[in-house]
């Protein structure tokens, strides 16, 4: 097993060989880009992807910037002052890899819908964020004048701008390549969310001041993410007991109530939980007056470190180079598999080795380093 240590920002060479002059001196309707980013995938990718739109937006401040992203994402992203609009579309292609049953007959119509509502609208130039061959379809489909993305994974021959990226480039990375493409330089490096008085308020109520709380997440987008239930268990129960100081915060969806359920069983300890009961950006304010963060590959880990905490996580099926936290120091576990990275959705192993073989003890010395009075003081901005 190895730990990855780091405080990582971003560190590419960004792409500035294509310009956007032409839109610079087009006609449109209202005089100015009009500007569409997919970004139809999970929410800590849609996270991944916020210093793009700034970016975008600080090149271009008078066009008109749209985005296309899930409900989920919408709720993420409300209150970033860079996007004019939002269309929502969950599309069915992500749902459906994960497993959930999906109406085809009926979801071709509603997309066929939403693509109207896009073709009528006459966009200049449109990104997709991902490198999605199915996402960059769907930006194909909507007309856009022009169009450009990533298509390492297929898909580039419907592209305009068929962007190269590094291999092993960070999703923050990647994206802010492609937005390079338009003369669209990074004005901040790290994701953030924009948390309102209220977000911060009710989370005060929740996580009163004068406290040090610990949050922790079991859960994540497929079984084969997720650390065993009792091993977080044991690492709250270690680090909650030391003094009594840290008292152990739970977040997440509803959907993630049994994995709660069973944690609480075992623990034997006070705990706040707070799994269903708070919208996305409530969860981050919470997330920003906890100490540290202890998780695993999830957007929740995304979030913490948006607002700033510190993150102990753990990466099976994920590949750590892309998806690693950003902007905030971390420490990240891992089990060394020659199965590693995979398809985060089946295992030849049903006791998914790459997460049961992480120690215990590890996460728990992982998290006291950061949790030094040292390293505190030095983390926390």
């Amino acid at each position: 097993m190895s730990i990855t240590s780091g405080y990582c920002l971003c560190k590419g060479t960004l792409l500035a060989s294509y310009t956007f002059r032409r839109l610079r001196r087009r006609d449109t309707p209202r005089g100015t880009p009009r500007i569409l980013v997919v970004r139809l995938d999970t929410l800590g990718d849609v996270l991944l992807s916020e210093p793009a739109i700034a970016a975008l937006r600080h090149c271009f401040p008078q066009a008109t910037l749209d985005m296309v992203v899930s409900s989920g994402g919408r709720s993420l992203l409300a209150g970033n002052p860079n996007v004019d609009s939002f269309i929502v579309y969950d599309a069915p292609w992500h749902s459906a890899w994960r497993g959930k049953r999906v109406n085809w007959l009926a979801e071709i119509k509603r997309g066929w819908s939403v693509l109207r509502t896009l073709r009528r609208a006459s966009y200049d130039v449109g990104l997709e964020l991902r490198g999605d061959f199915r996402d960059i379809l769907f930006l194909a489909a909507t007309e856009a004048k022009m169009t450009m993305g990533n298509g390492g994974r297929g898909g580039g021959s419907f592209l305009d701008r068929d962007v190269a990226v590094k291999k092993d480039a960070h999703a923050v990375e990647r994206a802010l390549e492609i937005a390079a493409q338009v003369e669209a330089l990074p004005v901040h490096l790290s994701p953030r969310l924009y948390l309102t008085p209220s977000h911060r308020g009710l989370a005060a109520q929740h996580l009163p001041p004068g406290g040090e709380y610990l949050a922790f997440h079991l859960g994540a987008g497929f079984p084969s993410k997720c650390l065993p239930v009792p091993y977080f268990c044991a690492v709250a129960q270690r680090l909650c007991a030391q003094g009594g100081r840290l008292r152990a915060v739970l977040v997440g969806g509803e959907e993630e109530r049994p994995l709660v359920k069973k944690f609480l069983a075992s623990y034997g300890m006070p705990a706040i939980d707070l799994v269903g009961q708070l919208e996305l950006l409530e969860t981050a304010a919470v997330l920003e007056r906890c100490t540290l963060f202890i998780g695993n590959d999830s957007a929740p880990m995304h979030m913490a470190a948006a607002v700033g905490t510190p993150v102990v996580t753990f990466f099976g099926p994920s590949e750590p180079t892309k998806y690693h936290p950003w902007g905030v120091v971390y420490r990240l576990l891992e089990v060394d598999l020659p199965c590693r990275p995979c398809d985060h959705v089946h295992c030849v192993h049903p006791e998914y080795r790459c997460m049961t073989g992480i120690s215990v003890d590890d996460i728990v010395a992982a998290a006291e380093e950061l949790l030094t009075p040292v390293s505190l003081a030095a983390n926390r901005f």
